[in-house]
């Protein structure tokens, strides 16, 4: 995929978002008028809907900018043949995106492993563990970076580390594995003013192979210094049975969660009574990190539902395969 003469009100750092159907996936963002992203995507076919909706965004500091968008109707494309098209942006004065499409047959067998889009079958697991020379963006001299992922439609962050340009996470995030992009944005935290942008950069997993771990030093987009230290591996796991102390463990972890949202509340309200300025811009952020701790945990727990289900699904599958085949031998005799 590539675009040209894209326009917007300010500098153009464009990205595309891409929806077949109810899949949602999304260029890695550009930083010129005529990118060349060169990214694979994958949808399952569906019935009801022929048609790739396209939009195309200008990344801002307060909100991105719609910069263009278009419909593509893929019905008649044929197995083995690319439809290589530019496609006119409409609602804007200029911009058109290139795109090559084509078909790819999946038969049975492929299928009952999942293919890498909307398959299920594993996870990410992402290892956000330090950066190095990230730039200042206090006036002090430092910064107070997180790092935002975005993996398709689904957003976590880290913790944020003070008064710091050499930061240590060393935090894990977890993401179903379904090929979509994977994006890692630095931000510098600000309790009451806007987060400003520290540097971006892709992370390129999907020729990995499963079960192994891939350890990389990222040089950070947009910004003229500054890296990052990542760990990945797309785990493809065995079927596994789930034992009460796990989901004690969860029932914990969730009863915690709700006890310290309370004290939050209780805490707020007496720096209100006491107009402790400072310490309630502390008590915010701490309890953003909190708010960002309970939204990985939901992620979480969605993810392990959806590998679940899947799995039961092969299992079901398997049944059948299974009954078809003792149905034909009894047949025959």
């Amino acid at each position: 995929m590539e675009g040209k003469d894209l326009i917007s009100s300010g500098k153009c750092d464009p990205y595309v978002k891409l929806q077949y159907g109810k899949v949602l996936q999304k260029t890695r963002t550009a930083h010129t008028s005529n990118p060349f992203w060169n990214q694979k995507f994958e949808f399952d076919e569906i019935v009801d809907d022929g048609c790739l909706k396209i939009k195309c965004y200008s990344e801002e500091t307060f909100g991105d900018e719609n910069i263009g968008s278009a419909r593509v109707n893929l019905e008649g494309l044929l197995e083995g043949s690319i439809r290589d098209i530019w496609v006119p942006l409409e609602k804007v004065n200029s911009g058109e995106l290139r795109l090559q499409i084509d078909a790819v047959r999946v038969n049975d067998a492929e299928g009952s492993r999942g293919s890498v889009s909307g398959s299920f079958n594993g996870w990410i697991e992402l290892i956000l563990v330090e950066a190095k020379d990230l730039i200042a963006a206090d006036i002090m001299g430092t910064s107070d970076p997180y790092v935002r992922v975005q993996y398709g439609g689904l957003k976590k962050r880290t913790k944020v580390m003070y008064r710091t340009l050499n930061p240590q996470w060393n935090q894990t995030l977890e993401f179903p594995d379904d090929g979509s992009p994977l994006e890692l944005h630095v931000k510098d935290h600000n309790a009451l003013l806007p987060t400003s942008n520290i540097g971006d950069c892709v992370v390129e997993y999907q020729g990995l192979p499963p079960n192994q771990m891939y350890e990389k030093w990222i040089p950070l987009q947009g910004v003229k210094r500054g890296e990052i230290h990542v760990r990945i591996t797309r785990k493809v796991p065995e079927l596994q049975t789930r034992s009460s102390l796990e989901a004690d463990t969860s029932l914990t972890k969730s009863h915690q969660i709700s006890n310290q949202m309370k004290q939050f509340l209780i805490k707020f309200q007496s720096l209100i009574e006491d107009g402790n300025l400072e310490g309630l811009s502390t008590a915010l952020s701490e309890m953003q990190s909190l708010e960002d701790i309970q939204e990985e945990y939901m992620v979480q727990l969605e993810t392990e539902q959806m590998l679940l289900l899947n799995k039961i699904k092969e299992l079901g599958q398997e049944v059948m395969s299974s009954s078809s085949s003792l149905s034909r031998r009894s047949a025959g005799f």
